[in-house]
């Protein structure tokens, strides 16, 4: 080693420097990961080891020789071998300790996991003083606030007094819900003892959902409203309806009554039946006026119309069986009742002839008189204008034949009124 150049003494020494810096530097590392163990004891070990050779190159290069004098007679080769040797250790060192860093946690492990979450987290003190702020937390201060989070008390006033960025919006306030960036955050505090935890949740797909909820129950009310409005509608077309069929059942029985009366007028010889037939008529008109609810019963005013016809001197053949629809037979009625005023009235008919068909989905009645007929074109008017359009309800039509006998041929779709 005595013959090496200054050059070579130089390399060498640079190599021994090296190798004992790396020493160092895993050492201080297993100190501050393991604090006590064998392998800190291994690494001071190593560094001592690693001293020795920069030691010996540095006293031949002076040329005042303490260590370096034991190792005069060592041949280079094997002065190389053993910094060789030390990088090996060091080598196998380096790995031992990245392995037990990633088994254990370091300083700065419980942060780095804090910082990665997708939700905003402070830890402070009562006082307001952070002691624990991860990434997500910053930003969303940032973005509310345009600043650091350095005391969450004073985040809390400035949320209360409304000082925060004009794009932030404060959703609702118990809990605090803030929206800012398009997302949607809802704040959070928990009490441990004498440190107070803040949470920022990233709720925006389910104050979506809710919007969307509160949207369709708003809209419900809304129909909800409407349909009590049009049940209010309804029920006054119903009352208006009843007391139009009241009006027309008095219309009806009146004029019976009063062609009735024409009649008997008309004839010459009157007999105490007549008398007493046109009394029970007008007794169940001044009926009608005292009447506060009548059941609609469909049988028995069928029969009711026979017996009334019959009772003022008109013969009623009928032919078929009425509808078993109850809205079939009160129509059935309300229209034969009309034909029969209008014969009597116009044609002063004393028989009639009706003649009933159910085919299916239609229902037929033809009706027949032996009243006089028209002299001319027969006009819709009055009576027949009132059948015509009350069939219309009823997909129906009405026809007029007037070759031998006045004839009136009605048809209607089965099944009832057809407006609402």
């Amino acid at each position: 080693m005595l013959n090496l150049s200054t050059a070579g003494l130089a390399l060498l020494f640079i190599a021994s420097l090296v190798i004992l810096l790396i020493a160092l530097d895993l050492s201080v590392e297993a100190i501050l990961t393991l604090r006590v163990s064998t392998l800190v004891l291994l690494s001071a070990l190593l560094v001592a080891a690693a001293l020795l050779p920069a030691q010996v190159v540095a006293e031949l290069g002076t040329g005042h020789m303490h260590v370096a004098t034991y190792f005069l007679s060592m041949p280079l080769f094997g002065f190389i071998a053993y910094l060789l040797l030390l990088l090996l250790l060091e080598g196998a060192l380096a790995r031992k300790l990245s392995k037990l860093k990633k088994e254990q946690l370091g300083v700065n492990s419980v942060k780095e996991s804090v910082d990665n979450l997708p939700d905003g987290i402070c830890f402070s003190k009562l006082d307001g003083t952070p002691l624990l702020v991860n990434r997500q937390m910053q930003e969303i201060s940032y973005q509310v606030f345009g600043k650091k989070l350095v005391n969450d008390l004073l985040c809390a006033r400035d949320i209360e007094a409304n000082r925060i960025k004009p794009r932030t919006k404060i959703l609702q306030r118990e809990p605090l819900i803030v929206e800012s960036n398009s997302k949607v955050w809802q704040i959070k505090i928990i009490h441990h003892g004498l440190v107070k935890e803040t949470l920022a949740y990233d709720i925006t797909l389910e104050w979506a959902l809710y919007e969307e909820i509160e949207k369709m129950t708003r809209a419900n009310q809304r129909m909800n409203a409407e349909l009590k409005a049009y049940r209010e509608k309804i029920g006054e077309y119903t009352r208006q309806k009843e007391t139009l069929q009241a009006k027309i059942k008095i219309h009806d029985r009146l004029g019976q009554a009063l062609i009735y009366f024409r009649r008997y007028l008309e004839k010459a010889e009157k007999t105490p039946e007549d008398r007493r037939r046109l009394e029970t008529l007008w007794g169940e008109c001044l009926l009608l006026f005292d009447e506060e609810e009548e059941p609609v019963k469909v049988a028995s005013a069928w029969d009711k119309f026979i017996t009334t016809a019959g009772a003022i001197g008109v013969g009623v053949m009928v032919q078929g069986e009425v509808p078993e629809s109850k809205e079939d037979q009160a129509l059935l009625v309300e229209l034969v009742h009309e034909a029969l005023n209008n014969a009597i009235r116009h044609g002063h008919a004393k028989k009639i002839w009706i003649t009933l068909k159910d085919q299916g989905p239609t229902f037929t009645c033809c009706i027949k008189n032996d009243g006089d007929l028209p002299t001319g074109p027969v006009e819709e008017k009055g009576g027949l204008k009132n059948m015509r359009q009350r069939l219309a309800y009823y997909d129906g039509s009405l026809a007029v034949r007037t070759e031998s006998l006045f004839e009136l041929d009605l048809s209607w779709t089965k099944g009832g009124f057809r407006d609402v």
